[in-house]
């Protein structure tokens, strides 16, 4: 008689080839034995039809529950039925501060390994909105029994500073498959091709989901001021999200429409670094962001908001700035770049810190054979 599979839920906000997505199927896929799970992906119903079927692909099941922004009620109804139906050994929740609500219902209907998962480390001078997070930490800590977090400051948020340093929670990096990134002239030269960039243009890029925290308006404010001084340039935005629309109207209001490349959802991100002169990530929050590791690993140069946890720089090639500063100084501080030649080996320096995906997805499989 075959072993009975061990039964995973992994609860996400959403499907929209964010970071979060990537590191799940990075981990996922990279298992030594996947025959020996049934993972399924559980997302509320506003999502990327792309990113929905990339993982359907993949060989998990993708069940679909009513969002909460359209109904708190019906959301838990279908969350509470779904894990009553299917009896998992493990539910994973990767929506930060939200897991709780999750965790609880999971309790409920019998799962006793319940993990929460720091993916972002939030800031806010709000007072109201930062006593109703230090009540949603708690809450989250006594729901859960396994804290795992992608980087120190996302721990630190989530779990707390004596958490993180007295090893409670498990840190782990959003590692990804180094291999898939190494800087490479040909795919740069069939990617330029491809997107109509011409040999001469220098080209910013940016992949993130198009949401607040990403700021993208502040990021074209830096391209239309980086134009000024380098007009011979694209800016390359991949990626989709509620806040599309928007930024396609300022760009437009800007009279940038020709200048900006807005690519979409895609799978293969590591194509799109070959394209790109440098990367730039004005973010006004982040845990430990993915595409900081991918961007090294391509050997780009890359400057980041100071707001992402600075041990994302595993290499010489990020700089940090303050997004509360003029655009200008980001725009004057790329201009560092534009002679800056790419090639230079990075990735056995990334794989030391932790970032191979081949090494590092044994971890979370171990995770999941816990009291399993």
């Amino acid at each position: 008689m075959a072993e009975r599979k061990i039964k995973v839920a992994e609860f996400v906000s959403r499907l929209e080839s964010g970071g979060v997505e990537s590191m799940l199927l990075n981990y996922l896929s990279h298992f030594s034995h996947p025959e020996d799970f049934d993972i399924h992906i559980v997302t509320q119903d506003i999502n990327d039809a792309r990113c929905v079927e990339q993982f359907k692909k993949a060989g998990y099941n993708v069940d679909i529950v009513t969002h909460k922004r359209k109904s708190i009620s019906k959301n838990i109804i279908e969350v509470f039925q779904l894990l009553r139906q299917e009896h998992f050994d493990v539910v994973h929740s990767h929506m930060t501060l939200t897991n709780f609500y999750v965790l609880i219902l999971a309790w409920l209907t019998g799962t006793r390994q319940l993990i929460s998962h720091s993916h972002n480390a939030f800031i806010s001078d709000n007072p109201i909105k930062r006593l109703l997070w230090f009540f949603l930490k708690k809450i989250n800590q006594l729901t859960s029994n396994v804290w795992i977090t992608c980087g120190y400051d996302a721990g630190v948020f989530l779990f707390g500073r004596r958490a993180m340093h007295n090893g409670k929670v498990i840190l782990l990096p959003n590692a990804i498959d180094l291999d898939k990134f190494k800087f490479d002239e040909h795919k740069r030269e069939v990617m330029r091709s491809k997107l109509a960039i011409r040999k001469a243009e220098f080209v910013v890029g940016h992949i993130g989901r198009f949401m607040e925290q990403k700021n993208h308006k502040y990021l074209v404010d830096v391209f239309h001021e980086f134009l000024r001084f380098h007009p011979d340039s694209k800016l390359l935005l991949v990626g989709t999200g509620e806040l599309e629309k928007n930024i396609h109207e300022y760009v437009d209001g800007l009279g940038l429409r020709d200048k900006v490349i807005f690519a979409g959802s895609v799978q293969n991100t590591w194509d799109y670094y070959q394209a790109m002169d440098a990367f730039v990530l004005p973010s006004r929050y982040e845990g430990l962001p993915v595409v900081s590791i991918e961007a090294q690993a391509s050997d780009l140069p890359i400057l980041i908001s100071s707001n992402v946890d600075h041990s994302c720089a595993i290499t010489d090639s990020i700089s940090f700035l303050s997004v509360d500063i003029d655009p200008e100084i980001w725009a004057k501080s790329i201009l560092r770049f534009i002679d800056r030649k790419r090639g230079k080996c990075v990735i056995s320096q990334i794989r030391e810190a932790h970032y191979d995906i081949c090494r590092e997805s044994k971890r979370l499989e171990n995770v999941y054979r816990q009291e399993n």
